[in-house]
């Protein structure tokens, strides 16, 4: 998940005959899976983003959290718990280019990532700006402090388990199987502080009246070792159905390169839905900025 919020019409951040008009636009998800009988299993997704749009400028905070296990009791298997926040402001510099801050914190337990806080900035550039679309591409710095969870490992002698009965998965309780394989280059390390270079791109776009999607895509490579570099991707599609509920598919991947030892693997993968609620009556992502008419002071 990212700090840009949902897109919306533009014109609402600004009225020319009445000075510059700073307007609040904020939305609230939630999802929930259970299931009782054969299966017990259980999935919570919340999530939340705000958007402040002026003339000139927008700041975006999110906030997420995925929680998801399979079994109860000494069984219980937890397959998700990942938190994540954080906030970005931007300000056009000129009609085109604009400059941007922003500063982001990852909980991650399953990916052995106890706490990742970052902080960064650069700049941009508009290559299109539309009341019902906004594309920038951007670069800049980020420093990266990440603490990672210890793993103890022990060698014993197991008895061969039993056998799997029918309907029933092989994974031991209170063993987690993921779905990929750590790779050769792991990090032995329990932190990893650095500096950043960053570049990336996000858009919003209206796809219709109630229809609006957004994505960013950044690239973040370690100043110090070429090899050690991690990605973020975010995609968000809201439809909203009526003046305050909306319904929201969300699509979030991180990867790492060289992941903690222990067991993490690279890449991270989380796709929800649900429905959310909707406050204020500002613009979610787009802003008309240095390329409106002028306003009164």
């Amino acid at each position: 998940m990212d700090a840009h919020g949902q897109t919306q019409d533009a014109q609402s951040a600004q009225t020319p005959s009445s000075g510059e008009v700073r307007s609040w636009r904020a939305s609230m998800d939630a999802g929930l899976d259970l299931s009782r009988g054969n299966a017990t299993t259980a999935s919570v997704v919340t999530r939340g983003t705000a958007t402040r749009l002026g003339p000139s400028d927008r700041l975006g905070v999110f906030g997420a959290y995925l929680f998801s296990n399979v079994g109860t009791g000494a069984d219980a298997v937890t397959t998700a718990n990942t938190l994540r926040g954080g906030a970005r402001y931007d300000h056009d510099l000129s009609r085109v280019i604009f400059g941007f801050g922003f500063a982001e914190a990852e909980h991650d337990p399953p990916q052995l990532l106890d706490l990742r806080t970052v902080v960064g900035g650069g700049a941009g550039v508009h290559l299109r700006k539309t009341p019902t679309a906004q594309f920038n591409v951007l670069g800049g710095v980020s420093y990266a402090r990440d603490a990672y969870i210890e793993v103890a490992t022990t060698t014993t002698t197991t008895p061969s388990p039993p056998a799997t009965p029918p309907g029933q998965g092989g994974t031991p309780p209170g063993q987690a199987r993921r779905s990929g394989t750590p790779p050769e280059v792991v990090r032995n390390s329990l932190s990893r502080n650095l500096g950043e270079l960053l570049v990336g791109e996000d858009w919003t776009q209206q796809l219709s009246a109630n229809v609006s999607a957004t994505q960013s895509l950044t690239f973040f490579q370690a100043v110090s070792n070429a090899n050690d570099y991690r990605v973020s991707f975010d995609l968000s599609l809201s439809a909203q159905l009526n003046g305050w509920l909306h319904w929201t598919v969300s699509v979030t991947d991180r990867y790492l390169n060289i992941p903690p030892a222990g067991g993490a693997v690279q890449n991270d993968l989380f796709i929800s839905t649900g429905l959310g609620i909707t406050f204020g009556k500002g613009g979610g992502g787009a802003y008309t900025g240095a390329d409106g008419p002028p306003h009164r002071r």
